[in-house]
């Protein structure tokens, strides 16, 4: 984690990067590394340091969330780096040992400076910019660049925190829990046990008072020392420190924002923690996100949250715009359909629609009625402004998990966990079961029909995608690829791609015609959701119940 100019907050989520305003908002999420992100750093002018366990380096212009450069050289994971106030050199640090000074006025240019025999946890840059420090499972290496001096000091300590001092004292704290201060030249000066386990972040934010966080759940401020101040709070993964304000990472999954005096300011929890649905509004101006945590979010064009909905108690299972996009609908597992006004945010209608939890939604074409399929296996069709149901059926022996509307309205289409895919006609004296198929060898968990009505798109936990004939039911492909469940997909706005994703933490682009176009890999964890905006962007969602996700934002 880190904090930048003007108070911008940085925390590492996975393999996301998550920007906070300085009052704590949130701002947008940073996607491009494949692996974990291990550390964060600000140059003066604002740019972003990133470095990951997937061996490399990013730059950002966190303003606008754009990728200014990446930097390739590491074969191991990059637990550590730094970048020079001024922007003009990085020093990173990996699991081999291995440092690398680069010069970014050549992204392509970079230079190994040691190679140790094991981690590298922390790496930190002298007051006066002339000697860098690295710390890691060798204990301390002491670089001055301009003599190209280097100063192991060793000792029988493995490093995991460092920090310089505004008077050029350098602390390190240990896996045993204790804490080191040395003088600039590498002289040993003062030695204490300081926490419980093992000493995991390090900041010296003024002359007088050292903090460090450790894997005790303790964060303690010190002079010369002597413990000042402890807070108990959950085990710290990192620290930060501006002028006036403490900022620090927990294995909670939270960030906590603090005064310099010790009171708790707010605890940042991230907006779309876990993704379970997403949907576009018809004009690509809103992209709804449902949670695991029943959380509905709504976001603009620049990934930016604009409100949340909170009704829902379990799961959002299904989002759908009206096609005019002035309403929202979300459907849960705790059986009920709740209507949004997208502007205001205020919740206009809620149906109890299925017992036992909504599976999936439609509106139709003219916005007048909406359908829910439940895992009561019922479709329920609704004048949904006056709350009436007007339509009810069973349609499937198992879950209803997708719905679609033909262009006219006339047809209904529906998917169900009991492998068939189904066609209603809908008439004045009721609805009649056109044609029902087994369409896959397990169930069916992704329902799309092109934007010209004339294809249905089908993903299931066969780990395959079909491709249907909408009006014949004719089966025209069998797109294979996915090595594990495939949970959803989605046409581009042309109708001449597919998107999918799957359990298999991966995201894939098809031709409607069958070949794979392209494969994005390196999702952290499962893959839930997928849209794709009529300007050709594309949003996934990620995460499970108990592991955050985010939302990552593409144009492919």
């Amino acid at each position: 984690m880190a904090i930048g100019p003007g108070g911008t907050l940085a925390l590492g989520a996975d393999a996301y990067i998550q920007l906070y305003q300085a009052d704590g908002r949130f701002l947008r999420t940073l996607s491009g590394h494949a692996d974990t992100v291990r550390a964060l750093d600000f140059a003066s002018d604002g740019t972003l340091l990133s470095a990951s366990s997937d061996t490399t380096l990013r730059l950002w212009n966190p303003r606008n969330g754009l990728l200014k450069g990446v930097l390739q050289g590491h074969r191991d994971q990059v637990w550590s780096a730094r970048i020079r106030p001024d922007a003009r050199q990085v020093l990173s640090g990996s699991a081999d040992g291995e440092l690398h000074l680069w010069d970014l006025s050549d992204l392509g240019s970079s230079r190994s400076i040691y190679a140790g025999r094991g981690w590298v946890y922390s790496i930190g840059l002298s007051p006066a910019g002339r000697i860098w420090a690295a710390g890691g499972q060798d204990g301390v290496l002491l670089w001055n660049p301009q003599r190209d001096h280097r100063l192991p000091l060793l000792g029988p300590f493995s490093v995991r925190a460092l920090a310089w001092g505004p008077d050029g004292l350098l602390a390190t704290g240990d896996r045993e829990g204790q804490i080191q201060l040395w003088s600039p030249e590498g002289r040993y000066v003062q030695q204490w046990n300081a926490h419980r386990l093992a000493v995991s972040a390090l900041v010296w934010p003024r002359q007088e008072q050292l903090i460090s966080g450790g894997q005790d759940g303790q964060i303690i401020f010190w002079d010369a020392g002597r413990p000042q101040k402890t807070l108990q709070t959950a085990s710290v993964l990192a620290l930060a420190v501006s002028e006036n304000r403490l900022l620090s990472g927990h294995d909670d999954g939270r960030a906590r924002l603090w005064s310099l005096q010790g009171a708790l300011l707010r605890t940042l929890e991230p907006p779309a923690a876990s993704v379970s649905a997403l949907a576009y509004s018809p004009d690509g101006s809103l992209l709804a996100s449902g949670g695991w945590d029943g959380e509905v979010w709504l976001w603009n064009r620049r990934g930016q949250p604009v409100r949340r909905l909170s009704e829902a108690t379990l799961e959002i299972t299904a989002l759908a715009f009206s096609p005019d996009g002035q309403h929202l609908a979300a459907g849960s597992r705790d059986g009920l359909t709740r209507v949004y006004q997208t502007t205001s945010g205020r919740l206009v209608q809620s149906l109890e629609a299925h017992g036992n939890g909504v599976g999936a939604l439609a509106f139709t074409p003219n916005g007048r009625a909406l359908a829910t399929g439940g895992r009561d296996r019922l479709i329920r069709v609704w004048d949904w402004q006056g709350g009436r149901k007007v339509l009810e059926f069973r349609a499937h022996e198992s879950h209803v998990t997708g719905l679609a509307f033909s262009p006219e309205g006339r047809t209904l289409y529906s998917s169900s966990s009991d492998e068939s895919l189904a066609w209603w006609a809908l008439r004045p004296e009721g609805v009649g079961l056109e044609r029902r198929i087994m369409a896959h060898a397990r169930g069916i968990y992704g329902l799309a029909l092109s934007p010209n009505g004339r294809l249905l798109a089908t993903a299931s936990h066969d780990q395959t995608l079909k491709l249907w004939d909408a009006q014949s039911g004719k089966l025209l492909r069998t797109l294979q690829g996915h090595t594990e469940a495939a949970q959803a997909l989605a046409f581009s706005p042309d109708g001449r791609r597919l998107a999918s994703v799957g359990w298999d933490k991966t995201l894939r682009l098809w031709s409607v015609q069958g070949p794979l176009l392209q494969t994005t890999s390196g999702f952290v964890r499962p893959l839930y959701a997928v849209a794709w905006a009529p300007d050709g962007r594309l949003a996934v969602g990620s995460g499970t119940l108990r592991q955050a996700g985010t939302v990552a934002l593409f144009r492919p």
